[in-house]
């Protein structure tokens, strides 16, 4: 039996606002995006963000900007309801942030809203109650010029889109990031966002985009950025003009957080666009780091597209490359006019060395050179082999170098790999391939180990060991030091407060984005313990890029992988040894905590057949 087809029908309003919410209104920090890209618009020089529980109970957004008149304010919450378009022909031209009209009308679809706003001219202002997308209360009320509105309780209504949201602590940092890219944006308006009564982010609205830079990533890195600019215009009426303030090449960070995009006064992400910025460092800075720039991006409004995603995060400019090659150039500018010192990493990055632990725990490892000696590749210990290992590598047969999880292909059938958690055998090192490879013998052939994944597998599990013991491996500093965050960074570090305590981390509070440093993890490398704040930051960084791991093995991982040996450091025959004596006795060796491989093995029988010989006896 065929069962009757339901009947296609209009859904209720209440419905239809709910679904429309839902594609503008993902989170708190969609709200305050919408609600200050309406301040901004509004010419709003002062704005003032409160939130509490990340703004999943609050958010209010206060500004002086020119306020809604009296017989305006109910039409404001209907949908489609705008100030900024007129016909369809604006469309394809837009000047303002906000134009849909969609913002009020789905908050109030999401949330309880309160409005309160006051034109300059006008003598008293109005206030506004709506409750499940409908107005309660419309009225005369007390308020200075401008408009104050609040959302509570996000998706009240709406509890299978609540269960959804992050943890309070993660929302806060997803809006401390929306506010700090509109800080950065629009340099001439003070903006301060408050979090749960805490003030994380107040920039002064000078005008100047570098004193907007200080407020957000610290005075010490804005005075490192350097100007540039690109104008360019073809005879066709194509055009862009683009500002930078870049880093020099010694500046640089572990994720691409401090990579700022606008484009004609709107915050934007574009992929395309961040790799122009990069390209211009190419060949300047480590493989795997990112610079600082704010680029500030302006074209004709008829040849960009900002209307290609529901939340207006995305924007398509219409002749992308031309757009591409100014922001390429633009940097270059910023860049080139470095002097030459800016050009070479800092010490706490050429000068790569394994830390003394203050313990003598066992897998300890000493460290492997003098800072202060030349910086030089020294020739590998203990193997006779060119400059390079690569081409040592490449001669002999791919098929015969294993991941510990692939088997071999015998011709006697399968063999079986070795397990993950398989003990290793005794390993004798032999040297090193590129200050990044150990070469070591073993009992049934030969292995190749990554020294990098290596020693983080071995400082991951130490880790692991003294959280489970109870432990704690600090040290204390002689003076403690104030490392100032982004919001974002500090909003990281609240949620991870206990983590970080864990693994030797001693952090003081402080009223704003900044947290005084007592102790460091005993784990952390020299660099990073003559700079605590700046291995605060460094540490935040890579946190928050690591998205494999979660919960406090992510805050162990993370410090693993901060503190071990990098490739293109070198290790002496004895600091080989250690390194592979304490993988032995991990209890996981075969992987790093990333799921990288350690090690790959060449049996002997591989080799022999490698090299055409008969298969030997064992």
């Amino acid at each position: 039996m065929v069962s009757a087809r339901p009947r296609i029908q209009l859904l209720p309003p209440e419905v239809a606002a709910r679904i429309a919410a839902g594609e503008v209104i993902e989170r708190p920090a969609s709200v305050v995006k919408e609600l200050l890209e309406n301040a901004l618009d509004a010419g709003a020089g002062r704005i003032e963000v409160e939130v509490d529980a990340g703004g999943i109970d609050r958010i209010r957004v206060l500004d002086d900007g020119c306020g809604i008149p009296p017989d305006q304010v109910v039409d404001a919450f209907e949908r489609h309801a705008t100030s900024k378009l007129r016909s369809e022909h604006d469309l394809y031209a837009v000047r303002t942030l906000g134009f849909r009209g969609e913002a009020l009308a789905a908050i109030a679809a999401a949330a309880d809203v309160d409005l309160t706003t006051r034109p300059a001219a006008d003598d008293a202002a109005s206030t506004v109650r709506v409750r499940d997308g409908r107005v309660q209360h419309h009225g005369a009320a007390g308020s200075a010029a401008g408009t104050s509105i609040e959302a509570r309780d996000l998706f009240a209504a709406l509890p299978a889109r609540r269960r959804f949201l992050r943890a309070p602590r993660s929302e806060a940092r997803a809006v401390a990031q929306v506010v700090t890219d509109y800080a950065l944006a629009y340099p001439e308006v003070a903006f301060r966002l408050t979090s749960d009564g805490r003030t994380v982010l107040q920039s002064p609205g000078t005008g100047d985009p570098r004193d907007a830079v200080a407020a957000v990533h610290g005075a010490e890195i804005a005075s490192l950025l350097r100007a540039g600019h690109a104008d360019r215009a073809d005879e066709e009426g194509v055009a862009a003009e683009v500002s930078v303030l870049a880093g020099p090449p010694s500046l640089h960070r572990a994720n691409r957080g401090y990579l700022h995009l606008v484009a004609n006064g709107r915050a934007i992400q574009s992929r395309s666009l961040a790799h122009a910025i990069e390209q211009a460092y190419a060949g300047l800075m480590p493989a795997g780091r990112h610079p600082v720039a704010l680029v500030r991006i302006t074209v004709p409004p008829d040849q960009v597209d900002v209307n290609v995603h529901p939340t207006k995060a995305e924007v398509r400019f219409r002749h992308e490359r031309f757009v591409w090659s100014a922001v390429h150039a633009a940097v270059r500018d910023a860049i080139g006019a470095a002097p030459v010192a800016d050009y070479r990493l800092s010490p706490s990055d050429t000068d790569r060395s394994l830390s003394v632990p203050a313990s003598t725990e066992a897998g300890a490892i000493p460290l492997p050179w003098d800072p202060g000696a030349s910086s030089s590749p020294p020739a590998a210990v203990g193997i006779d082999a060119p400059a390079s290992g690569r081409e040592v590598i490449a001669g002999a047969q791919g098929r015969g170098f294993v991941r510990p999880d692939e088997p071999i292909d015998d011709d006697d059938g399968r063999e079986e790999a070795p397990s993950l958690r398989d003990r290793l055998p005794a390993l004798r090192p032999m040297g090193q391939v590129d200050l990044t490879y150990i070469v070591a013998e073993g009992a049934d052939g030969m292995y190749l180990v990554d020294q990098h994944a290596a020693h983080e597998r071995v400082l991951y599990e130490q880790v692991l060991g003294r959280r489970q013991r109870g432990e704690q491996a600090s040290q204390p500093l002689l003076e403690a030091v104030v490392a100032s965050l982004t919001p974002s960074q500090a909003s990281l570090a609240a949620s991870v407060a206990d983590g970080l305590a864990m693994i030797g981390w001693v952090l003081d509070e402080t009223d704003g984005a900044a947290l005084i440093v007592r102790a460091v993890p005993a784990d952390l490398r020299g660099p990073d313990r003559a700079d605590p704040a700046r291995g605060l930051r460094e540490y935040l960084d890579r946190l928050e890029a690591e998205e494999r791991l979660t919960g406090p093995d992510r805050v162990a991982a993370t410090l693993a992988c901060r503190a071990a040996v990098m490739a293109g450091d070198r290790l002496d025959a004895e600091q080989q040894r250690a390194l592979l004596v304490a993988l032995e006795g991990c209890e996981t060796p075969h992987s790093c905590p990333h799921g990288r491989p350690t090690m790959l093995h060449l049996s002997r029988a591989s080799l022999d057949r490698s090299f055409g010989r008969p298969e030997r006896s064992r």
